[in-house]
């Protein structure tokens, strides 16, 4: 199987910037220590401090479904519903 990459665009409340930085973290740290994890990062844009980005690649698709349907990955997702406006997701693939 090859590679999964994913590039994601999360647009958040001003008033939930730090909330959601540390909910990041929180899922950034647990996600690392997934199987078949290869990269999970976010990042935050300079000049537009609400836009983050996640980068994402997993060694192969079952991998990514691992993550996907993790209890923390629910929780991240409920704990920061009323934080985000917007998610915008890309599967890719290096070139």
């Amino acid at each position: 199987m090859s590679e999964v990459n994913l590039l994601v665009r999360v647009s958040a409340h001003e008033e939930s910037i730090e909330a959601l930085k540390a909910e990041m973290h929180k899922a950034q740290e647990i996600t690392r220590q997934e199987p078949g994890c290869l990269r999970y990062q976010f990042y935050q844009d300079r000049k537009a401090p609400t836009m983050f980005y996640v980068q994402e690649c997993y060694q192969d698709k079952d991998a990514f479904l691992a993550h996907a349907n993790s209890e923390h990955m629910a929780a991240y997702l409920a704990a920061t519903k009323d934080m985000v406006k917007s998610v915008d997701m890309h599967k890719v693939d290096p070139i």
